[in-house]
C-alpha cells in the first residue's frame, strides 16, 4: 500500500471513530447553577435536549486549593429531576469551587458541564432571622436569632448575622423609621401607647451577600395607664344610678307609700 493511500485510510477511520463517539455520547447536562441559603448549597441543572429518561447523573467538585476533581459520592447516581446537596462537601466557607455534572447511562456518557466559580461566604444568599415581637409600654420587645441551618457554625452565625436593620412601621397611619440593632434582644423606644406597629429585619453584611428581608411582624404597645380615681368615681356613679332606678321603681309600683308605714310601725313599737 502506497504512503499516499495509507494515509488516506488512516482519515477515513479517524473520522469513522469521531462520528461512532458522537453518535453514542448522550447530550451535555446545561444550566448547571449552584443555589445557595444560608451557606446550604444546592447544585441543580437541566438534562440535555434529547436525553433520555432513563439516563443517570454524576457529580464531582473541585477546589481551587486542592486543584482536583473529587466525585461526591452521594450524587453518583442521580435521576432527572434531582439535585444534589453540596452543603458538606463545601465546608471551607473562604474557598473558591466548581462543580460539574456528567449523564451516563449503561454504555453512553455525555461531556462534563460545570457551575461557574463558587464562593460561599460571599455568594450565599442570606435570609432574615427568626424574630418574636412583644409590646411594654410605650416600647416593643425583639428578639431576634439566626435562622436554623446545617451548613452555618456558630462561628460563623457571630459573623453572618451579627446586625440588622430595622424598618419600623406605625400601623394607622404608616409613619415609618429605620434603625440598627445587634443579634439578641433589644427594646424600640418612644413609640406611642396603645398602637400597632410593623416591622420588618434586614440582615447587615460587610460583604456583597444577597439578602432577604422578613416578613411583616407586628404588635401592639400597651395602652395607656387606667387612672384608678376615675375608675372609683365611675363606679360611685354607677352604684348611684342603680339606687336612683331602684326608688323610681318602687314609687312607680306603689310599694314605697307602704314601706313607709312598715318603718313609723317599726320605730313606734321601739318607744
Amino acid at each position: 500500500m502506497t504512503p499516499s493511500k495509507h494515509w488516506i485510510l488512516n482519515n477515513w477511520i479517524f473520522l469513522f471513530i469521531l462520528i461512532h463517539e458522537e453518535h453514542c455520547m448522550l447530550p451535555a447536562p446545561q444550566n448547571v447553577t449552584i443555589v445557595s441559603y444560608n451557606l446550604e448549597h444546592k447544585l441543580t441543572w437541566t438534562p440535555g435536549p434529547g436525553t433520555p429518561a432513563s439516563a443517570h447523573f454524576r457529580v464531582q467538585k473541585y477546589s481551587i486549593k486542592k486543584k482536583l476533581w473529587k466525585l461526591v459520592l452521594k450524587c453518583s447516581d442521580l435521576r432527572t429531576g434531582e439535585s444534589c446537596d453540596l452543603t458538606n462537601s463545601f465546608k471551607d466557607i473562604t474557598c473558591h469551587y466548581l462543580a460539574r455534572v456528567q449523564a451516563f447511562s449503561s454504555d453512553q456518557q455525555s461531556n462534563w458541564t460545570s457551575s461557574e466559580l463558587f464562593f460561599p461566604l460571599g455568594h450565599t444568599t442570606l435570609q432574615a432571622p427568626e424574630v418574636v415581637l412583644a409590646g411594654c409600654g410605650n416600647c416593643l420587645l425583639l428578639q431576634l436569632s439566626p435562622p436554623a441551618s446545617r451548613g452555618l457554625h456558630p462561628r460563623q452565625l457571630k459573623y453572618l448575622f451579627r446586625e440588622f436593620r430595622i424598618n419600623v412601621t406605625r400601623t394607622r397611619d404608616k409613619a415609618q423609621f429605620v434603625l440598627r440593632v445587634s443579634s439578641g434582644e433589644s427594646r424600640i423606644d418612644y413609640l406611642e401607647r396603645g398602637v400597632e406597629y410593623c416591622i420588618t429585619v434586614v440582615p447587615v453584611t460587610s460583604l456583597t451577600n444577597p439578602v432577604v428581608p422578613s416578613g411583616p411582624h407586628c404588635a401592639f404597645t400597651s395602652p395607656p395607664p387606667v387612672s384608678t380615681v376615675a375608675v372609683f368615681l365611675t363606679a360611685l356613679c354607677i352604684l348611684f344610678l342603680l339606687v336612683v332606678l331602684f326608688c323610681a321603681a318602687l314609687v312607680h309600683s306603689g310599694q314605697l307609700g307602704c314601706l313607709h308605714k312598715v318603718l313609723l310601725r317599726a320605730l313606734a313599737l321601739n318607744w
